[in-house]
């Protein structure tokens, strides 16, 4: 085994994810997702994609990883419809707080941007409205940010 692989931050941190997300997946529905329905087994789904995609990055050296979006990244996104930006590091449910820019990965805005890359548009489809944002910067979780958040709040 490389021992720059077994040490590496971000590795780690997958690796938890990964074990977090497999060992876990129908207690985590179970307590966010109580009724079954599409928005269970979208997120279902999302869940399934999202571990086999971390698999797969795992299975790589470090610096073949994508420029993906994943829990734990700070992404930097605009919204095309107004031009506004914002900038945020994705989170598990129970570490979201919005007045810290921390917004959790089952928010409608950030459950579309998981394993997307910069330069995406993606659509965002709420209760309350349909509007389009692009994804300008994705920051691995361990990476200073330098532009502060300038745009609107998003909930968690």
């Amino acid at each position: 085994m490389n021992p720059s692989r077994a040490f590496h931050p971000l590795r780690e941190q997958y690796v938890r994810q990964l074990i977090q997300l497999s060992d876990e997946r129908n207690r985590f529905l179970d307590v966010y997702f109580p009724d079954y329905g599409t928005r269970r087994t979208q997120m279902g789904k999302l869940l399934s994609s999202y571990t086999h995609a971390l698999e797969r990055m795992l299975a790589t050296p470090d610096e073949a990883w994508p420029d993906i979006v994943l829990i734990g990244s700070r992404v930097t996104i605009t919204y095309l419809e107004d031009s506004l930006s914002d900038t945020f590091t994705i989170v598990f449910p129970d570490q979201a707080d919005p007045e810290e820019y921390r917004i959790s990965f089952v928010s409608p805005v950030v459950e579309k941007l998981l394993l997307r890359k910069a330069g995406d548009v993606v659509t965002v489809e709420t209760n309350l409205e349909t509007f389009h944002v692009r994804i300008e910067q994705i920051y691995p979780a361990d990476e200073p940010v330098a532009a502060p958040n300038g745009g609107k709040r998003l909930g968690s």
